[in-house]
């Protein structure tokens, strides 16, 4: 006998869901392939009436780096935002569509500008290194000279007439002590030579400490001397001031978009805000009620809520003017 098959019941339909925000991993080169160029006009507009040292001072707030790492997602998670909202909510989004291109961009730059940079401290550091180490073997050599020049004098005149030797050699503490002994004790051999053609200095030629040696101990001073003397130039490509001034204007452009979202979402709370991680500190610091701002050595406060649920802001929570505010 055939039996009846119950049928399920279809799933209920769920509402739409607010879109959140992924982890997906992306880079500026590729938004950049994506979004295209900066628009040269906007970003001139965009930077005009800020005076170059307030950029510095902003960029001097936080680390390159921190910049960096946090700007692709921020950029892909307004990308997102801005795709999830209706008609409606996007009018109520007052931030020009030219605002990203030229984030990515002015990103990129400071990307570029840090390669250099930490590349050419590199750089400088090796060098120094490798100074140093030439530095030390010269002051190892010249102590190796001055010693056994010291025994063969001691051999030619015997130590009744070493005192003077004593005295005038001096310390080694320093290329500079080492180079001042050196070229003494050959300005001892030469005296002692002049002194005394006959005796001493064939007591010296026999024991190897004669004109040579004195020439010798001459070279060497000027080695040891050389090499400390020589100053390993900073040589970079791009300066820490330049560097400083690409951070503030990148801060300015993060900040000009996350005003354009915080404000829309102040009149509707379904509209999440991008989040930043590492540099999510210096801009809630500019917030009325969302953060503090980070000291010196201290925890820095959690990223911006991007994808937390819940109400608009409050009217308290106003961001309190900034830099490039009105531009």
């Amino acid at each position: 006998m055939a039996t009846s098959k119950t049928k399920k019941p279809a799933p209920a339909t769920s509402p739409a869901e607010v879109p959140t925000l992924s982890s997906t991993t992306v880079t500026l080169d590729a938004l950049a392939r994506e979004l295209g160029p900066a628009d040269g006009a906007f970003a001139a507009r965009t930077y005009a009436g800020i005076p170059e040292e307030d950029l510095v001072a902003e960029g001097t707030r936080i680390d390159s780096q921190s910049l960096i790492d946090d700007v692709p997602n921020f950029v892909a998670s307004a990308r997102r935002i801005l795709g999830s909202l209706s008609e409606a909510q996007r009018g109520k989004l007052r931030m020009p569509e030219a605002l990203l291109p030229l984030l990515v961009a002015e990103a990129g730059r400071l990307q570029a500008m840090k390669r250099s940079h930490d590349a050419a401290a590199a750089e400088v550091a090796g060098a120094r290194a490798a100074l140093e180490v030439q530095g030390r073997s010269a002051m190892r050599e010249g102590i190796g000279e001055r010693d056994l020049c010291y025994d063969g004098l001691r051999n030619a005149l015997g130590a009744r007439r070493m005192a003077r030797v004593d005295a005038i050699v001096g310390r080694a503490d320093s290329p500079e002590s080492l180079a001042r002994g050196l070229e003494a004790l050959a300005s001892f051999i030469e005296e002692t030579g002049r002194a005394d053609p006959v005796q001493d200095a064939q007591l010296l030629e026999d024991y190897g400490v004669g004109a040579s040696c004195a020439a010798a101990l001459r070279a060497t001073a000027q080695r040891v001397r050389g090499i400390a003397s020589v100053q390993v130039a900073a040589g970079r490509r791009v300066t820490q001031r330049a560097l400083d001034l690409q951070d503030g204007r990148v801060a300015i452009v993060i900040e000009k978009i996350l005003r354009a979202f915080r404000a829309a979402r102040r009149v509707d709370g379904t509209i999440l805000v991008p989040e930043l991680n590492k540099a999510a500190w210096m801009f809630e610091a500019r917030s009325g009620g969302s953060g503090k701002k980070a000291q010196p050595g201290g925890a820095k406060p959690p990223p911006a809520g991007g994808g937390a649920q819940g109400g608009a802001p409050t009217a308290e929570e106003e961001m309190t003017p900034i830099l490039g505010a009105d531009l």
